[in-house]
């Protein structure tokens, strides 16, 4: 027995997406890696303790066996550093940072995949049922013409143009419902479902009002999180500058100890502390520190006309989207009334054979420009969904579009 298929509405589909997806989930391990960084940035600028021993034994010829044994414990604090270790602590936290906004980048990359496979599913569904129904409305054609042909009233060649029509229908209905169930696929594979069994769309409606391009535009600046995450990676990229200057600059740490020493002569322990502030300062290095710097100002330039690029990047895709939904939009409008309009025509058409004034080529054609002018209309319907959707992800906010924050 089949399991019947059950809808899917496309928040569901989002939300599974979001929580089965492990590309999602490996992007996320980045943060706990970054948070991790952090803990290890900090913690060298933090006390160090360390702690040492040794036991000794010793015989010599004519001397008794004797053993020593020493134990040590020490603590050091970097003082100055030249802003080393403050470069690193804050470099870590910009990498947290930039690992969170990547994540949210990730996660709205994905929702916008996931209602992109959905819409496209939704439209090849309904391409197959304007093919079928094309093909059932043919099928009657030659019904009728094969009873008319029976009688005696219509030539052979008219039934066998009108079963021709039919077989083509059905091939082109089936390719339509094959591209839905890959689409189907597609969209089970984003939300890592391993089976399409028993798994179908249903209609949804976009939240997103076409508004002047400038608005998007703006609000594109403001809310990438990849633009975010490029100014995070420039500004790491000069304290890589900072920390590459440190190697001009002396270093000193403070450093405290105590030593306890025994011997198996007396067995007595003798303590010995000390304490000291030591600094070192590489006054020649051979030119490494000075490439150090230069190496990571270029690098800094490179990060910034990547932000420039992405810029672009992200302008392009707001204006590419805000135009293709404003003529979608138009589109629908347009097909609607052709839809009308052939409709009427296949009317008259099929009248007029039936009375003895047309050819069945004008039914035919007539049938497949109302094919046409349906299929149009699908695509201009979708596209209207598929551009709201495309608009709302290159503003960085993809859920907008199905009216979520």
């Amino acid at each position: 027995m089949t399991t019947p298929a059950h809808a899917l509405p496309v928040q569901d589909a989002v939300q599974t997406a979001l929580t089965n997806n492990p590309s999602l989930q490996r992007t996320e391990q980045s943060i706990r890696v970054a948070e991790e960084s952090l803990k290890s940035a900090r913690g060298q600028k933090g006390i160090s303790i360390g702690l040492s021993g040794s036991v000794n034994a010793t015989k010599t010829e004519g001397s008794l066996e004797s053993e020593r044994a020493s134990a040590g414990l020490s603590a050091s604090l970097p003082l100055y550093s030249g802003k080393r270790l403050e470069s690193a602590i804050k470099s870590a936290e910009l990498e947290l940072e930039v690992a969170k906004f990547n994540f949210s980048q990730a996660q709205d990359d994905l929702i916008y995949q996931v209602v992109t496979a959905y819409v496209n599913a939704l439209e090849n569904l309904a391409t197959s049922r304007v093919d079928y129904e094309t093909e059932k409305n043919l099928a009657e054609h030659e019904k009728m013409i094969a009873a008319q042909f029976d009688a005696g009233a219509k030539a052979k060649i008219d039934l066998l143009r009108a079963q021709v029509e039919t077989s083509n229908a059905l091939q082109t209905a089936a390719r339509s419902h094959a591209a839905y169930e890959v689409a189907l696929t597609n969209l089970a594979t984003l939300m890592s479902t391993n089976s399409i069994a028993g798994l179908t769309v249903e209609e949804f409606s976009t939240q997103l009002e076409l508004g002047d391009v400038e608005d998007y535009l703006t609000e594109a600046d403001e809310n990438r999180k990849d633009l975010k995450s490029d100014a995070l990676k420039i500004e790491q990229g000069e304290l890589r500058v900072t920390s590459a200057k440190s190697g001009w600059l002396p270093s000193v740490d403070a450093n405290i100890g105590t030593d306890f020493n025994a011997s198996s002569r007396r067995w007595h322990v003798t303590p010995d502390a000390s304490a000291r502030v030591s600094a070192s300062w590489n006054i020649f290095d051979s030119g490494v520190t000075r490439a150090e710097v230069e190496a990571a100002k270029v690098e800094v330039e490179r990060l910034k006309l990547a932000m420039d690029a992405d810029l672009d990047s992200v302008h392009e895709s707001v204006v590419t989207a805000h135009k293709n939904l404003k003529i979608a939009l138009l589109r629908l409008t347009t097909t609607e009334r052709a839809v009308e309009l052939a409709e009427e025509e296949r009317y008259i058409a099929t009248e007029r054979y039936n009375a003895g004034e047309g050819i069945l080529l004008d039914i035919l054609d007539a049938e497949l420009a109302l094919s046409t002018a349906k299929k149009n209309n699908v695509s201009a319907r979708y596209d209207v969904i598929r551009y709201s959707f495309d608009l709302a992800h290159a503003t960085g906010n993809t859920l907008r579009a199905l009216g979520a924050a």
